[in-house]
């Protein structure tokens, strides 16, 4: 022990004139060890919050769910002897002041809503409980609006607003609710009335899209037994029960996935990191090589030269570590408030222990791991080094079957196999862990591969005859360049960025440009057959509407499936399909072949068809419950059973903007069930507002979804997310331009030497300033290619597989991208090297005279 304590103080001793030299390791190491404590210490909070406030995130004890009609009495009556009950209707809809729209999800509540947590205002709201903002007061009835639905509608409080067939005055704009995150992604903005408002309002509270929720405080049971009472009491329910937990399931399943990516975006950042750490080792080791001869003169081991080196990288590493707390403490500050506002929990400023110690684990051992081979180098130096002739600053290459060796792989897959259970720890999901390691390692190998590859080539070629670009060209394929470093490093950062930015355009450009064409400008809900004929003869007499397309719906349930019971929702079928054995599923019927319909399998029926019922499934519900042509399926619609015959099944795309049902029926005894009917209205380009307007005035209850807004909606999320994604893969990026400067900063000794020969032979100043900067910039735009080709291939792979949208080649933002990464090249490379650039050939000719 005393003769370890005694090798660590000389290390340390050692260190102290040369620690300015890691600036580059600590710097890289730092920044990937806040990335990952950030997001690691946010989903944290988000998950710790959840867990905490699960029973006000639902708003009570116990949630029943009713979608499209209310429960009946009894139940009612059930509920209210378990404690105090508030109802709530939630239905799309449209509001008015003026010339101005807003599409509204509007939630009708009772006089108790909320049961639990408060619904908080911005300032200018008048005092009051959320009932009493809601009542009636000089005549009108409150409504609450969300920012976004009072900046739409031009409206502040106290101005009146026309909801249906009633107007109501704005009494306050919306700051938070507390169960707004139980309900998910919303059509419209969100809005408050009176559950006694929305029939004076006229407006259709059982619908398609409607929900009915009643949350209970129950006052002497819990969840469990009160669930299984009420499941015993009601057996032939079409209702659902939720607990705080199971409500708010959802959200912390998409935290833990988010969360979990973007910290394996952060964990790309440490990688990239690593690699500067490899190289200021490795530039290190390479100037103290005769410092390490002498010691192996002296009697000193190959180990102590390891031990040597080893805790002072250690030493350092915690430095960065230490800088890296300090980061993550001030981000999660910074970041948890910000965050709070958006996804209405509260988010108190904590620090997550754990997260920050699972940081600094992963940064030590990262540390350690990329600097193991550059230490086995330095192991390997002899004393015979002393007696050369010079010395280079450059280690020997050393044979890959070196690597093998147990010294060097033992070492090495035990802080792999370190680093993959301390990521686990804090990402949780073993696969998604297990794929980015591999993804990791073949992007590392690809770009390893590609830059020897194009450094082979570049030798091969013919010298060209420019002779700045033949300096250039002879600089990077020059033993001890660090093309490979630079390539490495900068194309890990980049592909990562690239990746996201193609993935973003694909999203956008598939929102922006099918699906915005195709789909159509309005979608109408819950119509009957005398709003049929009324929109009907509105669209003859408006020269806006293009087209006006209905098609009828109705509501059933699969009562068997080749004269056997159906499964359960529960049981193993794929998540799509199971939701249609959970209570009704949708179906429609039709005479004739649906337009752009795709017949995989069987025939479809005649238009005149008046035989037995036959029916046409999708592809999906063939593959998952084993079904053939031929095969019976038998259906309840309003209490009757109709028995069908499988004719064919389809292909169905559900990116299309078409109606697409997985049942449809064929004509004869369906048309006489009751059905309601979906429309879809095109209107000219540029007239979505005057149409919709005029809806509204000639059909102030009809109910209808203006596309275009929700689709700006979608993609306002996906940009959300693409873009917090793009920060973090930011710090990757920035790890590889600092790893860029290291690794040029190194051979600034080689340049001054070639800046020197340049101009003893004549070359201006210029000239060697020309030289280097097309150096630069070829070995920017060579990094950038290889880094834009793995980003296609991961894109193409995501949005064919994963995303299933339709891939394009974003060639702007690619471009742009690649002249960035080249400027930041030459930047880099001019600010880390330009003492090589202005050395006087005199100056340095008297340094090498001995």
């Amino acid at each position: 022990m005393k003769r370890l304590i005694a090798w660590l103080r000389v290390a340390l001793i050692d260190l102290r004139g040369s620690a300015g030299r890691f600036t580059i390791l600590i710097a890289c190491l730092a920044l990937g060890v806040a990335a990952i404590g950030v997001v690691s210490s946010v989903r944290g909070a988000v998950e710790t919050a959840i867990e905490r406030d699960a029973r006000a995130i639902l708003g009570g004890d116990l949630e029943l769910r009713s979608p499209r009609t209310d429960i009946a009495p009894d139940v009612l009556a059930a509920l209210e002897a378990l404690g105090p009950v508030s109802r709530e209707v939630q239905l799309n809809t449209q509001a008015r002041k003026g010339d101005a729209t807003a599409f509204l999800s509007l939630r009708g509540v009772g006089a108790l809503y909320p049961l639990v947590g408060e619904v908080t205002l911005l300032p200018g709201a008048p005092p009051g409980s959320t009932a009493e903002l809601l009542g009636t007061q000089n005549g009108l009835a409150g409504v609450l609006l969300s920012q976004q639905a009072a900046l739409r509608l031009e409206a502040k409080p106290g101005d009146t607003i026309r909801i249906g067939t009633l107007d109501l005055q704005l009494r306050g704009v919306i700051d938070t609710l507390p169960d707004q995150a139980t309900l998910g992604f919303q059509l419209g903005a969100p809005a408050l009335v009176s559950d006694a408002a929305l029939p004076l309002a006229g407006l259709k509270q059982e619908g398609v899209l409607n929900q009915f929720r009643y949350k209970v405080l129950l006052d002497n049971a819990d969840f469990a037994s009160t669930k299984a009472a009420l499941e015993k009491q009601f057996p032939d329910r079409e209702w659902q029960l939720r607990s705080p937990r199971q409500a708010t399931e959802t959200i912390a399943r998409f935290i833990g996935i988010f969360g979990n990516f973007m910290l394996l975006v952060a964990l790309s950042s440490m990688v990239v990191g690593g690699l500067g750490a490899a190289n200021a080792v490795t530039a290190y080791v390479g100037e103290r090589q005769a410092g390490i001869a002498t010691m192996r003169s002296l009697g000193a081991s190959g180990n102590r030269i390891v031990v040597h080196f080893l805790s002072q990288v250690i030493f350092l590493s915690l430095l960065s570590i230490a800088i890296g707390l300090v980061a993550i403490a001030l981000g999660t500050f910074a970041v948890l408030p910000l965050l709070a506002g958006l996804i209405g929990l509260d988010l108190p400023a904590a620090l997550d222990l754990r997260a920050m110690a699972a940081a600094a684990g992963i940064g030590l051992v990262t540390a350690i791991i990329f600097a193991w081979l550059p230490l086995l180098r330095a192991r390997a130096i002899r004393p015979a080094l002393l007696f050369r002739a010079a010395a280079s600053s450059h280690l020997d290459r050393q044979d890959w079957r070196q690597w093998l060796k147990p010294a060097a792989s033992v070492p090495l897959l035990v802080g792999f196999a370190l680093l993959f259970a301390l990521t686990l720890a804090i990402a949780s999901d073993a696969r998604l862990v297990a794929i980015y390691f591999a993804g990791t390692a073949v992007a590392f190998g690809l770009l390893r591969l590609a830059a020897a590859g194009l450094t082979w080539a570049l030798s091969a070629m013919p010298a060209p005859p420019n002779r700045l670009l033949r300096r250039a060209l002879s600089a990077i394929v020059r033993p001890g360049a660090p093309t490979t470093t630079v390539l490495v490093s900068m194309g890990m950062g980049l592909s990562l960025l690239l990746l996201i930015v193609s993935i973003q355009s694909n999203i956008n450009d598939q929102i922006a440009t099918e699906v915005s064409t195709e789909a159509p400008a309005f979608v109408l809900l819950d119509l009957d057959k005398g709003s049929v004929d009324g929109l009907t003869s509105f669209a003859a007499a408006t020269p806006q509407i293009e087209a006006l397309t209905t098609i009828p719906m109705l509501r059933g349930t699969i009562t068997a499936l080749k004269g056997a019971p159906p499964p359960s929702a529960d049981d193993e079928v794929s998540r799509d399909v199971a939701d249609m054995f959970r209570g009704d599923t949708a179906l429609t019927w039709s005479a004739a072949l649906p337009e752009g319909t795709v017949i995989e399998q069987g025939a479809w029926w005649p238009e005149d068809y008046a035989g037995e019922p036959q029916v046409s499934l999708s592809t999906e519900m063939r593959d998952a419950l084993d079904l053939s042509i031929g095969d019976s399926i038998e259906i309840a619609i309003a209490g009757r059973k109709l028995a069908m015959t499988i004719a064919s099944f389809r292909l169905i795309d559900w990116r299309s903007p078409n109606f697409n049902f997985r049942i449809i029926v064929s004509p004869g005894l369906i048309e006489r069930a009751p059905q309601s009917y979906f429309g879809a209205i095109a209107v000219v380009p540029g007239s979505d507002q005057q149409v919709e307007a005029a809806l509204i005035g000639a059909f102030p209850l009809l109910n209808f979804v203006p596309v275009g807004d929700t689709l700006a909606r979608i993609r306002a999320v996906f940009d959300g997310l693409i873009n917090a994604i793009a920060l973090v893969s930011g710090t990757a990026v920035l790890a590889g331009i600092l790893v860029l400067a290291g690794a040029l900063s190194v051979g600034r000794q080689q340049r001054e030497t070639d800046a020197v020969v340049m101009k003893v032979l004549g070359a201006r100043r210029r000239d060697v300033i020309a030289a280097f900067l097309i150096e630069y910039a070829l070995l920017g735009a060579i990094a950038a290619v290889l880094a834009t080709l793995i980003a296609l291939l991961g894109a193409w792979a995501a949005a064919t597989w994963l995303l299933e949208i339709d891939f394009a080649v974003p060639l702007g933002q690619l471009g742009l991208v690649t002249l960035l990464v080249i400027v930041a090249t030459i930047v880099t490379g001019a600010a880390t090297t330009w003492s090589a650039m202005s050395s006087a050939p005199a100056a340095k000719l008297r340094l090498e005279t001995p």
